[in-house]
Formats: C-alpha cells, sequence, structure tokens
C-alpha cells in the first residue's frame, strides 16, 4: 500500500510538472499569436485576455494526457535507471499490477479530461463566441493601424495612410464579396469616420466607389457616402456545435468521437508508456522521453488526420476514429508482450 500511494504520488506530481511547463509553452505561443493580430488590427487589445481565458480548457483536454503519459516513462524510466524495477519484480510487483495502478490514475484523469471536453470546453467556446459576436464594428475601427492593410470579417478590408485621432486619412475600402456587395467593388475616400449618433455608421468624404459584376459596371465620385455596417464584423467560431436556451449541447456523431477520443488517451496511454520507458541500468531516464513524445504525437496527429478524412466524406464515420484507439492499444499490447517475454528470459 505505501508503494502505491509512492507511485501514485510520483506520476500525479510529474504530470503536473510536465502540464505545467507545456501550458505555459502554449499559452506563450498563442499569446504572441494573438498579439500579433491586434498588432494587425485584426483583435480588439482588449480581447486577448478572454480569449486565452476561455480557450484554457481547450489546451488543459489535450495538454493533460500528453503530460500523464510522459509522467509515465520518465517515472518507470527512473525505476528501471536506478535498478529498483528488478527488486519490485522479484517481490511479486507484476507488469499486470503496474498497469492496474496506471490505470486507475488514467481513469481518473480521463474523468477529468471528459467533463473539460464535454461540457466545460462547449460553454467556454460558446461564451467566446459571444465575445466574438458583441465585438461591434466601432471596436474594430478603432483598432485599425494606419499604413497597413486591416482584415474586416476576416476577408473585408481596410487601409488608411494616415490616421488622426478617430478618424482616417486617404482610405481604401474592399468588401467580401456575397455579402451586402456581391461585386467587384473597392472605396476610396480622403477620410473617413464613424458617426457619432450611430457607431455602426462609417462616413466617407470626398472620395471614389467602383462597383462591377457580370452585367454592370458603376463609377461615381461623391462628395460624402454613408454607410451602414450594422452587420458584426467577426464571425463565429467555425464549430460543429449548436447551443439552444438553457447550453443544451448538441454535437454531431464526428465531433462526439472526437470529444470521447481525447479522454481515450488517458486510458491507452499506460499500456503504450509502460514499454516504450524501459532503459538500461545506469541509463538515463530522459533517453526515452523523445522516442515516446513521437509515438504521442504521431498518435494524435493520426486522430486529428482520421478526423479530416471523416469530416470530408474520404472514411466512414464508423468506426472512424475507433480504428485509430483500436490500433495503438493493439501496438501497446504487443510492446508489452514483447517486454515480458523478454523479461522473462533475462
Amino acid at each position: 500500500m505505501i508503494l502505491y500511494r509512492y507511485l501514485l504520488k510520483d506520476i500525479f506530481s510529474h504530470t503536473v510538472a510536465v502540464g505545467l511547463v507545456f501550458l505555459f509553452i502554449v499559452l506563450s505561443s498563442r499569446s504572441i499569436q494573438y498579439l500579433e493580430q491586434v498588432s494587425r488590427g485584426e483583435l480588439n487589445a482588449d480581447l486577448v485576455f478572454w480569449v486565452i481565458l476561455f480557450r484554457l480548457p481547450e489546451f488543459l483536454q489535450v495538454i493533460i494526457p500528453f503530460a500523464f503519459f510522459l509522467s509515465i516513462i520518465l517515472v518507470i524510466g527512473k525505476l528501471y535507471s536506478d535498478s529498483e524495477m528488478p527488486i519490485l519484480e522479484q517481490n511479486g510487483f507484476s507488469i499486470s499490477r503496474f498497469l492496474g495502478l496506471f490505470s486507475f490514475a488514467g481513469t481518473f484523469l480521463a474523468l477529468i479530461v471528459g467533463i473539460f471536453s464535454l461540457l466545460v470546453t462547449p460553454i467556454f467556446n460558446e461564451k467566446l463566441n459571444q465575445i466574438y459576436l458583441n465585438t461591434s464594428f466601432a471596436d474594430n475601427f478603432h483598432s485599425i493601424k494606419a499604413g497597413r492593410f486591416n482584415f474586416l470579417d476576416n476577408l473585408s478590408i481596410i487601409y488608411a495612410k494616415e490616421k488622426e485621432g478617430d478618424t482616417l486619412k486617404n482610405v481604401f475600402l474592399k468588401f467580401e464579396e456575397k455579402k451586402k456587395f456581391p461585386a467587384n467593388n473597392f472605396i476610396t475616400a480622403e477620410t473617413a469616420y464613424l458617426s457619432e449618433a450611430q457607431s455602426n455608421v462609417l462616413v466617407l468624404e470626398r472620395g471614389f466607389s467602383f462597383s462591377e459584376d457580370k452585367i454592370n459596371k458603376v463609377e461615381m465620385e461623391f462628395d460624402s457616402l454613408i454607410l451602414n455596417l450594422s452587420d458584426k464584423y467577426l464571425q463565429d467560431l467555425t464549430s460543429t456545435i449548436s447551443f439552444k436556451e438553457g447550453h443544451e449541447i448538441q454535437y454531431t456523431f464526428v465531433d462526439l468521437q472526437w470529444r470521447l477520443s481525447i479522454p481515450l488517451l488517458c486510458l491507452i496511454s499506460p499500456f503504450l508508456a509502460f514499454p516504450l520507458s524501459k532503459v538500461k541500468p545506469r541509463q538515463g531516464r530522459f533517453t526515452r522521453v523523445l522516442p515516446s513524445i513521437l509515438v504521442f504525437m504521431s498518435y494524435l496527429g493520426l486522430l486529428l488526420l482520421v478526423r479530416g478524412w471523416v469530416e470530408e466524406g474520404i472514411l466512414p464515420s464508423f468506426p472512424g476514429l475507433l480504428t485509430v484507439h483500436v490500433l495503438f492499444l493493439a501496438i501497446g499490447l504487443l510492446l508489452l508482450f514483447r517486454h515480458s517475454r523478454l523479461a522473462r528470459s533475462s
């Protein structure tokens, strides 16, 4: 019982430590990406903190299985490196007992990851969608940087050579097609600013408008042009989840498979990690870290690849992602069988 507690404490402490390191790396890289979007005028600076906060469960649901997998590699590798594993095996601590212990820890973490994947992440994504949807054109207009092409609604483009306060000078505006202006079109103006009466009304002065479709071509000069841009200029995040009142969550079959696949990573990880963690006595336990990371990344990458194929109709939705889990579970069992045979022969 003391040994069980020792191993569980070691596993969970390594999982937390590895998870915090990778969480810091992910948050740093994402923060840089969002700050770049702020510098290009694609994202309001006030939203960066909330975007990171509401995406945190999405990051954690992938980091936790990876941290758990790596913690098994480090803990078992340490036992082999310090020659403690042969002593434990001679005293009846078999591979099956190790796997039972790690499966218990994996089940506990799978429940946590399942809560994130099935409940917390969808709700937080909806909250994030609402933040984007509630971002008015005025918010995006104020974040426009002079001398750069600024993207609105991901496709519409506005460029201003200069900016004085909230007034843009020497403006070029190109609207997204298939919306309010379903043609090849652009507008240029000497100045542009928001109406004081309505924040979604853009006033352009002394400019030129061009519009062309398959039938007509219109060229027009104007002294003053008022555009009502009441549409939201930041679309929903792409999602296959639909929400109704009361946060009733509905999944597509493929999306449900993916959200169940993430907890399954925690359950299958012990069968892969245990045989991969074996090192020779006095050999550094970190020698197995890089190959193990490559195995886990292959596992996760293949899940993402098959998910894309199923969504595109290249593969059937059933068994879908289950095929990848069965494949890597079989690989883990084969490695365990080979590991046990080598242990008996030695």
